[in-house]
């Protein structure tokens, strides 16, 4: 039961830095691609509106990208249903770019008066401790699997590659012989 109980855990934490690091990935992506649009007048706009705002308000405009996303989202399961796989592929993919550019161009803008917000800045506080639980329980999984590799040959650049794969199945029968 302990050994499930882990193994559920660290799946868990595997998910959460997974979802971390497609945002880390994907969000100067993301970011690079809202700096493209050719609207500088309106975004300081955007921003100069949002830094009159009050903090409680300022979450209400965390909506706009989920209503400026989920129409398109809409259309592209529409296009799903006329077996137009790429549009609607493109659709759902431009939604969800748009959906998270927003997000992280509002979150940059108005994240200090967020963290003003006492329950926002706990909420906030939590994800960061969960970040660091999560690689606390990662880390020791990579690094086993990193040297297996490492001893199996496959990175290190020792010995063909059926050795090597044989090599990786001998430390993971052992593995789970313990």
């Amino acid at each position: 039961m302990r050994r499930l109980k882990r193994i559920l855990w660290t799946l868990l934490a595997v998910c959460f830095l997974a979802v971390s690091w497609l945002w880390d990935t994907l969000a100067p992506l993301i970011r690079a691609f809202v700096d493209l649009i050719p609207l500088e007048r309106v975004k300081r706009a955007i921003i100069a509106f949002m830094d009159r705002l009050a903090p409680y308000p300022t979450l209400a405009v965390f909506l706009i990208p989920v209503v400026a996303s989920e129409p398109i989202k809409l259309g592209s399961f529409w296009l799903f249903a006329q077996k137009q796989w790429l549009a609607g592929s493109a659709a759902f993919l431009f939604a969800e770019i748009l959906r998270f550019g927003l997000a992280a161009f509002l979150f940059k803008a108005c994240k200090e008066k967020l963290l003003s917000i006492p329950w926002f800045r706990r909420l906030h506080d939590l994800f960061a401790r969960a970040h660091v639980w999560a690689h606390e329980q990662v880390d020791p999984l990579k690094a086993k699997i990193r040297a297996a590799l490492i001893e199996s040959g496959l990175i290190g650049g020792r010995g063909p590659l059926l050795r090597r794969l044989r090599a990786l199945w001998r430390i993971a029968r052992r593995g789970s012989a313990a």
